[in-house]
């Protein structure tokens, strides 16, 4: 089976946490590495949730968006998420935030193998299920680790 998630992978994911630090600057936008950090950490942790959520797309181009999802296509520069904005800090620092990330990547697949048919809602696409969830994961990393020079353009 297709890899939908390779940068959850340890030996992808560990040494390029390793290469980021606090001072790391972006290519692009206005966070900093640990909330970038925290962000992606933030997302995981609402794809294994039932916690509602607005979806920000008209109900009759759900289904586009998420066909888009599911092509190689990178996620756009540019785009805040209204209903997670970037505050301060919620790790002492960059290495906690990098710990709990694993944290909730070890949670997000624990929790599909527990419950592999549980969808939890996403802004932009909609109800999502395990796998469209390891797609939009794949490509949100891949953003924010190109956004900070992890990977390249």
């Amino acid at each position: 089976m297709q890899t939908l998630f390779p940068l959850a992978q340890a030996d992808i994911l560990i040494p390029m946490l390793d290469r980021l630090a606090s001072d790391t600057q972006p290519r692009w936008g206005a966070m900093n590495a640990q909330q970038m950090i925290e962000h992606l950490d933030t997302i995981l942790q609402y794809s294994i949730s039932d916690q509602p959520i607005a979806i920000l797309t008209p109900e009759a181009q759900l289904p586009h968006v998420v066909q888009w999802l599911r092509t190689d296509k990178p996620l756009p520069r540019g785009f805040n998420n209204p209903l997670i904005p970037v505050g301060p800090h919620r790790h002492p620092d960059l290495t906690a935030a990098n710990q709990h990330l694993l944290v909730s990547l070890k949670r997000f697949f624990q929790h599909y193998t527990a419950s592999p048919s549980h969808t939890s809602t996403h802004i932009v696409f909609g109800p999502l299920g395990y796998e469209d969830w390891q797609r939009f994961h794949q490509k949100h990393f891949q953003h924010h680790f190109t956004q900070f020079g992890l990977l390249d353009e």
